[in-house]
This record gives structure tokens, sequence and C-alpha cells, in this order.
């Protein structure tokens, strides 16, 4: 009799605690606009356009925070759109336009650019895609399963990666407590507003609003480059898509200012990564520009991203350059 009651007790112990936990994930994900952080509006705005249907043929940007800020779609034509994320890599943008395809006519041109670290590491992996639940869980699971597949990890780091991915999607207490408490559930408005603005923008915003920035951006901090296993197979899977689709694809290399451009110089990185660049091109066959634009310090609204100047001039580059 006791066994029977200590057991009935412990079923209906865990069930209350399963529908705790069941009832705080469904108010968490109905309410993420009232506690994410200033990013998530501007990620699910794309998130939104890559999975909405439309009949328009379009020109696509991808990127990172620097494509996002230095490309104004309406000033590159009627039909551009700018599918960059801030901390974005080759992964967020294979998947994207995996999805878009699903969804919209195959774009005219689709021309891509990351910073070159982008190329080195992902350190907004978890604190963006999974964080803002960008991709599904499945393609968080495949991106993290190519780290095993690559050798970056072993099996025990697999079984972390994967149950740290569970825990972001199951949105554990441990991952998001902390932004509730600060946020105080008051963020909505702002975040709603954002997306709206970002919508409007076609994809596109700034992230320094500075007249001018001379300070180094972060390539000027690492004594060299070299491609990270699991950006390289990305970069290689985007490429592989495109061609296979027949869709044009461009890589571009994104402005610096000039401190930095002069120090990347200095120092051996830029070869390195021009070297990697030439690979690419050689490899695949798809065109590549090798050179990295330097812009005058008052082209730059920090010290990596362009401000309203530097993506005018960039935006009016770009658009002549494709004869777009």
């Amino acid at each position: 009799m006791n066994s029977n009651r200590y057991a009935k007790s412990f079923v209906f112990v865990f069930l209350i605690i399963l529908a705790i936990a069941v009832a705080r994930w469904i108010l968490l994900v109905n309410v993420q606009y009232s506690y994410m952080d200033g990013e998530f509006p501007y990620w699910m705005q794309q998130k939104d356009y890559v999975h909405t249907k439309n009949d328009k043929s379009e020109v696509l940007f991808m990127g990172d925070s620097r494509m996002k800020a230095g490309i104004i779609p309406e000033r590159i034509c009627d039909n551009a759109y700018n599918l960059a994320v801030g901390g974005g890599v080759a992964i967020e943008a294979y998947y994207s336009l995996l999805d878009y395809l699903k969804y919209h006519p195959k774009p005219k041109i689709v021309v891509m650019g990351f910073a070159a670290f982008h190329y080195q590491d992902h350190g907004e992996f978890e604190t963006r895609n999974l964080y803002f639940h960008y991709l599904s869980s499945k393609n968080q699971l495949a991106a993290q399963f190519v780290l095993y597949k690559l050798g970056q990890v072993d099996f025990q780091g697999l079984k972390s990666k994967i149950i740290d991915t569970l825990k972001y999607n199951l949105l554990f207490p441990q991952k998001y407590s902390a932004a509730c408490i600060k946020s105080k559930f008051k963020r909505e408005k702002n975040n709603r507003t954002m997306f709206q603005k970002n919508a409007d923008a076609k994809g596109h915003m700034y992230f320094g609003l500075k007249e001018r920035d001379d300070n180094l951006n972060p390539e000027t901090k690492r004594k060299k480059f070299y491609v990270n296993a699991r950006e390289n197979y990305y970069l290689h899977k985007i490429i592989d898509l495109c061609q296979k689709n027949e869709i044009p694809l461009f890589i571009e290399q994104l402005p610096m200012n000039t401190p930095s451009w002069n120090k990347i110089n200095e120092n051996g990185f830029y070869a390195d990564y021009r070297a990697y660049m030439e690979s690419v091109m050689k490899e695949t066959g798809v065109p590549v520009e090798l050179e990295i634009p330097c812009y005058d310090v008052e082209c730059f609204g920090d010290s990596s991203h362009m401000n309203s100047r530097g993506a005018e001039k960039f935006s009016s580059e770009i658009k002549g350059k494709y004869q777009l």
C-alpha cells in the first residue's frame, strides 16, 4: 500500500512540475518581444520575411551586420532586399536562403559579404541564433552535428552542444531568467516598433550612428587569419545551393575605416584573408571581390559599421558595379 501511495505521489508531483514547465514555456514563447534584447526584432523580421510568400524576383544581399548597415535597398533598385543579420555567418545565410527558396521565386542575384573575422569563428551562434530561435530546431541541430562531422568536437562535445541547443529551444530558466528579470517584461513596444522599422527599410539598419570613427575594428585584434572549418563548410553549401538553382552569386568585401585597413595590411592578416578568398574563387568559380574597400573615418558610425554617409557611398558603388 505504501509503495503504491508513494508511486502515485511521485507521478502526481511529476505531472504538476511538467504542467508548470509547459505553462511557463507557452507563456515565454508568446511574450518574447517583451523580454528579448534589442537585436531580437531585427532577426525576427528577417525570419518573418524569409517565410512569407511573395512572387517577386529580388536582388538579395546576405551577410552580417556590416552588410546590413552598408546596403540601403531603396538606393539599389525597387526589388532589392537586405537579408543580412547582425552577428550572422554562413550558417544563417545558407539556411535562410534554403528556406527563402521555398516561399519566393529564385532571386535575380545574391550578393553576399561577411567581415573577415566571421569566417574565423561564430561567437554569436548561441547568443543570437539559438537564443532567438532564428533557425528551426532541426537546422540548429544539423549545424551542431557539422562540428562533429568536421572533427571540431568529439562525441561528448557533440552531446553537450545538443543539450545546450535543446535548453534554448525549451526556454530553460538558466538561459532566459536573467533577460526576464532585467527587462521586467517592458520591451514589447520598442521591439515591435523596431520590427516594423526594419521591415519598412527592407532589412536595412544602422549599428553605429557617430559622424566619424577612427577606432580599430575586430580584425586588427587578430594576429593572423585562419578559416574555421564549419564556416568554410557552410560557405561552400551556399555556393552549391546557388549553383544548383542557377542563381548568380557574388561574394563581396565590406569596407573598413582607414586605420583598420592599414593595420591588417601591416600585420599580414589581409594577405592571408585574400589568399583564402582566392582559393574559394578558384575552387568554385564564383566571382569573389578580393579588395577590401578602404573608406574615410567619416563614413563610419563605429569601428566596424558604416553610418549613413558610408552606406550611401557603398550602396551607390554596388549599384553601379552590378548595373542594378
